[in-house]
C-alpha cells in the first residue's frame, strides 16, 4: 500500500499561494481533480502537479456596447461621424 500524503485545502492554496475559496470553487466546478471524502476535498501529489501544469484558459475581455456598435457601423455602408 502506498504511504502517499493527502493534503487539505487549505494546504493545497497556501502550496499554490490562492485561497483555500478558490480551491474550494475550483473542485465544485471539476476544474481541478481532488479525492472527496465525506465533505472533505484532499489532493494527491498526483492532483498537485497535475493542477500546477494544466494551463489557464485566457481570459477574454468582453466587448462594450460602443464597440458592438462602432464594429456593427464599420461593416455597413453607413458613414460614421464623430
Amino acid at each position: 500500500m502506498s504511504d502517499a500524503r493527502l493534503l487539505s485545502a487549505a494546504e493545497l492554496a497556501a502550496r499554490l499561494s490562492v485561497s483555500t475559496a478558490t480551491v474550494y470553487e475550483m473542485c465544485k466546478k471539476h476544474q481541478w481533480p481532488h479525492a472527496k471524502i465525506g465533505r472533505l476535498y484532499r489532493f494527491t501529489e498526483d492532483h498537485y502537479k497535475s493542477i500546477i501544469v494544466t494551463p489557464e484558459a485566457p481570459r477574454v475581455k468582453p466587448r462594450t456596447q460602443r464597440e458592438n456598435v462602432a464594429r456593427l457601423l464599420a461593416s455597413s455602408s453607413w458613414p460614421i461621424e464623430d
